[in-house]
């Protein structure tokens, strides 16, 4: 559980990439406040894409290619989980984790996790309200993220879906099978994040739509350094994203 508390305490790391974000609190009904950043399009526009972060950075990873979405007339939302980024309050904080015991740590993850499902609902629910009743959504999930993007598309009208450096279990990658294979996926993951990107070659040979794209990368690099590293990524990943979400 050491590697948790490193994971969580780095969701503190400011990035310095340049955003026009609009900053929001979305509460749940229980009180909790989740923090977005909210990049509004500058046109009217019936798209939108939720950006979900990995879980040892927040959302600001997004902060290019949301403005980059933005520019392109298609509004994007990126969330901070709850107990990570400016959403870590109260009981779910780096500080309240690292004062518990292996033991404990493991208890209050899972029930730190739980939430997430409903958070990221509110954030797809404030997205949906941007836009009318014809109105598509695409949301990506980085690393951890993923999972949650699964849960999300389970249960919503989602166009578009994928997976950035984000291994999936047997279970997951029996969801996508059973409900999501016929949506434009994108893949990526590096050849050597071994679990990742077996997982990754899985879900892709799943994928039953022709738009569905895979980039492999050399080496071993995880989620936000490959954007870091491959300065065409992100424009890449917003020109798949605009080229899928279609009526």
């Amino acid at each position: 559980m050491n590697a948790l508390i490193k994971i969580i305490s780095a969701v503190l790391l400011i990035l310095n990439t340049a955003s026009h974000a609009n900053e929001l609190t979305l509460t749940t009904e229980q009180g909790y406040a989740l923090k977005a950043s909210y990049y509004q399009s500058n046109q009217t526009s019936d798209r939108g894409v939720l950006l979900l972060h990995q879980c040892n950075y927040n959302r600001t990873m997004y902060n290019d290619i949301g403005q980059q979405l933005a520019d392109k007339g298609i509004h994007a939302l990126s969330l901070d989980f709850r107990g990570y980024g400016d959403s870590a309050s109260g009981e779910f904080t780096p500080e309240t984790f690292e004062a518990l015991t292996k033991e404990e740590r493991s208890v209050a993850w899972q029930a730190l996790i739980a939430y997430w499902p409903n958070d990221v609902q509110l954030a797809y629910n404030y997205l949906k309200s941007k836009m009318s009743d014809k109105g598509i959504i695409g949301v990506i999930g980085a690393s951890c993220g993923g999972s949650q993007a699964i849960t999300l598309a389970e249960n919503n009208p989602v166009s578009v879906i994928g997976f950035f450096s984000s291994g999936q279990s047997a279970e997951n990658i029996a969801r996508y099978q059973k409900a999501l294979v016929d949506k434009p996926t994108l893949i990526i993951a590096s050849e050597k994040d071994t679990g990742t990107f077996e997982s990754a070659q899985k879900i892709f040979r799943s994928s039953t739509n022709i738009s569905s794209k895979f980039i492999a990368y050399k080496g071993s690099a995880h989620g936000y350094p490959l954007l870091a590293s491959d300065t065409q990524l992100a424009s890449y990943m917003v020109s798949w994203l605009e080229s899928q979400l279609v009526n």
